[in-house]
């Protein structure tokens, strides 16, 4: 790569020393991006579809195929928008930058999904070199969560809603000098869904979404698109159990022992007869509703005709212990891993009730809600659940779901 100067140290907030070309070359680009406003129209820098995969060199459109798996572990400037947003809390006008109390700040969730991108990145062995953000909070935030650290750079904020030619330049022609080559560290830049336009083709990225860049010359091939919870399951572990797993339009749900019969959150299936279901070989279908359990935010379904293996309860909780490993299973074979902090954590479930439950300190996978919480053997130790605030895994013991779906098949309705 040809050397240039770095960019002004003025451009880099708080005192952030000025990025050298040496530093730079070897640093996965990810870009999680701060938007202040609405979606612009460009629909190439817009919404993003939920399908994440391979995209071919030349259009912005994800293919079907995920192909995660043969991504290179360095070389790629990767743009990661910044993670979910709390939206009832819109930017002030005007925004103050050095103050998150004006801004649009990262969700519960948000926050959650930063984490579960780090820990796929030291799961994989991708190589992390400087990590750019933008200023704003959400940006900078994202980026902390995920890799520990983040110098900000001026001007990542001022692509969108109008772009500023300068800035666009500035960042194309310091992209250019410092993407990395084959065999170089990743370079990272947090920033908003329009991102420098040398990053071409442009890819409709949401919150907590990524795009995937490999050099080529003096050009860049976009490699793939990858959702939260695709980094969730990003060169996981296998886990036969999550063959057992479905997912839901806001969770997942679970094939149990008795024939046909899925358990999920009550709260996931409110006030419908009938749900959507995509299950692990992307097959859809509808799944009937036989009745909830509000009080315990349990619901069971009826889902015939497929080849989804049971998950079984064993002994339920009584072999379990504080320390012991457990994997937390969401939508789309999201896993995320923990250890069980408490087996009776007091918690309000959304329906109000106030139950004892299972603690973890393991992420709520992406699509977690409805999911089961594992033990080491393989065996159900709960029903995962959402608790407002609480980025952990938490889970409705099993004694109690498998109680509550137990009466649901025998005595279907709602209750």
């Amino acid at each position: 790569m040809a050397s240039a100067p770095s960019p002004e140290p003025a451009r880099l907030s708080r005192g952030a020393p000025a990025l050298r070309p040496a530093a730079l070359m070897a640093a996965v680009l990810i870009a999680v991006s701060a938007c202040s406003a609405p979606p612009p129209p460009d629909t190439a820098r817009t919404a993003a579809s939920s399908t994440v995969a391979p995209v071919r060199s030349g259009t912005a459109t994800a293919s079907t195929s995920p192909g995660l798996a043969r991504l290179p572990d360095d070389g790629m400037t990767i743009v990661i928008r910044h993670a979910a947003t709390d939206h009832s809390k819109p930017d002030a006008e005007p925004v103050d930058l050095d103050d998150c109390a004006t801004q649009r700040n990262l969700s519960a969730q948000g926050r959650a999904d930063a984490r579960t991108i780090g820990h796929a990145f030291r799961r994989s062995g991708m190589r992390v070199g400087a990590v750019w953000t933008s200023p704003y909070c959400r940006s900078r935030d994202t980026a902390e969560l995920a890799f520990g650290r983040a110098e900000v750079v001026h001007g990542l904020e001022r692509l969108y809603p109008q772009p500023d030619q300068q800035a666009q330049q500035r960042l194309n022609e310091l992209i250019r000098r410092q993407a990395p080559q084959t065999g170089e560290p990743n370079l990272v830049i947090v920033s908003h869904g329009v991102y420098p336009s040398i990053l071409s083709p442009a890819a409709p990225i949401a919150e907590g979404e990524a795009a995937l860049y490999t050099r080529r010359g003096d050009r860049f091939a976009l490699l793939a698109r990858v959702t939260p919870a695709q980094w969730a399951a990003y060169r996981s572990p296998a886990i036969p159990a999550a063959r057992s797993v479905v997912t839901l339009p806001a969770g997942a749900a679970f094939r149990v022992a008795v024939p046909g019969i899925l358990v999920t959150n009550a709260h996931l299936v409110a006030g419908v007869d009938q749900i959507a279901v995509v299950l692990p070989d992307g097959t859809r279908r509808t799944a009937q509703v036989l009745g909830r359990r509000q009080d315990v935010d349990i619901a069971a379904l009826k889902l015939d005709g497929t080849a989804l293996p049971p998950l079984h309860s064993g002994l339920g909780l009584g072999r379990a212990r504080v320390g012991d490993p457990v994997l937390a299973i969401g939508a789309a074979g999201a896993v995320t891993q923990g250890t069980i902090q408490d087996l009776d954590h007091p918690v309000t479930l959304p329906g109000g009730t106030r139950i004892p439950a299972i603690r973890t300190d393991a992420l709520l996978p992406p699509g977690g809600p409805g999911g089961p919480l594992l033990d080491a053997r393989g065996t159900v130790l709960g029903v995962l659940t959402t608790i407002p605030a609480v980025p952990e895994a938490v889970a409705i013991p099993v004694d109690v779901a498998r109680a509550a779906a137990l009466d649901i098949v025998d005595n279907p309705g709602p209750q």
